[in-house]
């Protein structure tokens, strides 16, 4: 895992440091100075290791192949496993059998945080999948320009138009045979276990695209947010049974909305 190997890389560094300019002039670690210099030396070469992870990666791999290769997938899942490492995240799945077999259909899931797309790419590995993102992801620093590349569909929320556009781009990848994730709150919830209203303009994906609908829905526990590194941050990713798309035949775009929170609301209802 890339993200083991960056930790590994800092520790190395800073060991080494730590043993080169101060064990060994005298034999004793007990220079503050240098043990704080060789972690910050450990933590600089690890960030660009990082960096030079994803800038090559991206013109030898993610400029070339198709969206929905598979490999481009799986470096881009060791990139997005480094803050989930990191930060101590520890996802638990349920109903992971519940995932359709042939790829190009449609997820809707709740947004809780900016981490739910790293916990969505490394914990739903059975195919590639990409996003209907906000525009402002392109701005990212390193990570942005590879979002377009794995078939990520940006959307300009200040725009209607481009907005609309947005929605028939995530179509056509579906009917293409990419997995889309939609975030049918349009935004992040503030509050744990509490969903916002759901924007049916966004299910036009799942009507339109002709695919099974995939409900999903991120649990965190009440402390989520008082729980402080390093302790473990523990979150639940509940896999609903998928929606076929001839069940979803005559509905509207709200009866379907309507449907689907209720599906996605559930588990955040127990869990209370």
């Amino acid at each position: 895992m890339f993200a083991i190997l960056l930790l590994v890389i800092n520790i190395t560094v800073s060991i080494l440091g730590v043993y080169l300019f101060d064990y060994q002039v005298d034999g004793v670690i007990n220079n503050p100075i240098m043990i704080i210099l060789s972690i910050l030396a450990g933590t600089v070469v690890m960030l660009a290791v990082f960096f030079l992870y994803i800038d090559v990666f991206y013109f030898l791999v993610a400029k070339r192949r198709p969206q929905n290769s598979k490999f481009k997938h799986f470096l881009a899942k060791q990139i997005m496993t480094v803050p989930l490492v990191f930060t101590n995240t520890r996802i638990k799945v349920k109903g992971k059998e519940n995932l359709p077999e042939n790829p190009g259909f449609s997820i809707y899931v709740n947004h809780t945080s900016m981490m739910d797309i790293p916990v969505l790419m490394y914990k739903l590995n059975k195919h590639p999948i990409a996003f209907l993102q906000k525009q402002e992801v392109l701005d990212l620093f390193a990570v942005g320009k590879w979002t377009p590349k794995l078939g990520c569909v940006m959307i300009d929320r200040s725009n209607p138009r481009k907005g609309a556009e947005a929605i028939v781009n995530v179509i056509k990848n579906v009917k293409n045979g990419l997995t889309m994730v939609v975030f049918p709150e349009g935004t992040r919830t503030n509050k744990i276990g509490e969903l916002i209203e759901f924007k049916p303009g966004s299910f036009k994906v799942a009507l339109k695209s002709k695919a099974p609908l995939v409900p999903i829905t991120i649990v965190k526990p009440n402390n989520f947010k008082k729980v402080k590194w390093p302790l473990p941050k523990k979150i639940t990713v509940v896999i609903h049974k998928p929606i076929p798309f001839n069940d979803l035949r005559g509905m509207t775009s709200l009866d379907l909305s309507n449907k689907v929170k209720k599906i996605i609301e559930t588990p955040l209802k127990i869990s209370d």
